[in-house]
């Protein structure tokens, strides 16, 4: 009986340590959760709801997001999203050039958000805020005493250079330019938080090579490993490939996968089939399911059923940054990865046994014709990728590492 009293004592005063009235910013309302950013979002919001109490505020993008509120509603105090114009963002951009700000920061800029975020930080006593993206960090870094977090995600000044050495097109000056902005500003803005997290060390060593004193560490994307789960699987010889089809490392992939290695697989199998699931697929992708071997679904409501159906999933990324959320779900459906070394880079995974990494064109058709001919090779690289993001990539994990952060923070400023 004593020992029952003092659980419960000992239990009350940990969750009144532990528990907190966070401010969370985000660029993008996270439902439905199809994209990295909003997968991201969306689960550590829903994690971090079992310990603190969340006011949370973001863009409105679409009409139908103001339908999907209560989804949040769930698991946060408060709600709250300003509408976004691209009007108006486009017209900040031409208003605000002088500035020398980014692009990114001025078609990010709206004074009906800046409102909604004051408004709340005077009513509420918030303890932390934490801001997604150094484009929200603007709203912020104002309140100079208050502790902040800034989850940047990727470093996109490494996203934006990377681009520009493969997109020659018309916007090449203007991505060369905007990388510029964005390596001087995220590295001055990092400097206005009490802490800066990153999804993998390359990203980390980007803004670290700016500035070797900014206060930053490391905090993966996760998966979630109830919703995706092994399957049973076909037998049929698929390809796949997820994601937000229009974005560009996306777009570059497939077209890179389609052009220079799809076709050296299909030499060795005849009866292979390429699926690109994911929405917002541009014309020039969708004209590409006019060859039967490929079938471009656009969006879909469940991804799963696609993994089930699936032998090999392909990522040739040549650009972008970050951590894919797209191979972790992969991996933790069971289904055997193929990437380049820029797809993995994020990754804690052991080559040739928890995935398969190759750059060049024919080396990647080599590791994805091994995987289609040998099924028990398969099988074993799929038990491999699992073990490793039920240990690692969890989000229950994942968001302890932001309660640590958090207690440093409040730590640290007392």
């Amino acid at each position: 009986m004593v020992l029952w009293i003092i659980y419960g004592i000992l239990n009350i005063f940990w969750h009144v340590i532990i528990n907190m009235k966070i401010l969370y910013l985000s660029l993008r309302f996270p439902y439905p959760p199809f994209s990295g950013d909003k997968i991201r979002t969306y689960n550590i919001l829903k994690h971090l709801s079992y310990k603190h109490s969340i006011s949370f505020v973001s863009f409105m993008l679409s009409p139908d997001e103001k339908n999907q509120i209560n989804k949040l509603q769930e698991f946060c105090k408060e709600v709250e999203i300003v509408e976004f114009s691209k009007l108006k963002a486009y017209s900040n951009c031409i208003i605000r050039s002088y500035s020398g700000e980014p692009f990114q920061i001025s078609y990010w800029y709206s004074p009906e958000m800046q409102k909604k975020v004051d408004n709340l930080m005077e009513k509420d006593g918030f303890d932390l805020v934490h801001v997604q993206f150094f484009r929200m960090a603007q709203y912020i870094k104002k309140y100079t005493d208050r502790r902040k977090i800034l989850d940047s995600g990727d470093s996109f000044w490494l996203n934006l250079s990377r681009r520009s050495k493969l997109d020659r097109g018309i916007v090449w000056p203007l991505l060369k330019l905007e990388a510029s902005k964005v390596r001087i500003y995220e590295t001055e803005i990092a400097k206005w938080f009490d802490q800066v997290t990153m999804v993998s060390p390359l990203d980390m060593q980007c803004l670290l090579s700016n500035d070797s004193n900014l206060p930053i560490s490391v905090v993966p994307m996760g998966v979630d490993l109830d919703y995706f789960q092994p399957g049973s699987k076909s037998d049929d010889l698929n390809l796949l490939f997820t994601g937000t089809i229009r974005y560009f490392p996306n777009k570059d992939a497939i077209l890179y996968f389609y052009n220079e290695i799809f076709p050296l697989i299909k030499e060795s199998v005849p009866n292979v089939k390429f699926y690109v699931v994911g929405n917002s697929p541009p014309k020039n992708i969708q004209n590409l399911a006019s060859n039967g071997d490929i079938v471009v679904t656009g969006r879909v409501e469940d991804v799963r059923p696609y993994f089930d159906n699936s032998a090999v999933f392909v990522c040739p990324l040549r650009s972008g940054s970050g951590m894919q959320a797209k191979i972790l779900e992969a991996m933790a459906m069971g289904v055997p990865v193929v990437t380049t070394s820029m797809g993995v880079t994020a990754f804690d995974a052991f080559i040739d046994k928890d995935i398969m990494v190759a750059d060049d064109p024919k080396l990647f058709a080599n590791k994805v014709i091994q995987l289609l001919k040998d099924r028990e090779l398969r099988q074993n690289i799929a038990l491999n990728a699992r073990h490793l993001v039920e240990e690692k990539y969890g989000w229950s994990s994942i968001v302890d590492r932001f309660d640590k952060i958090y207690e440093n923070a409040l730590a640290n400023r007392s």
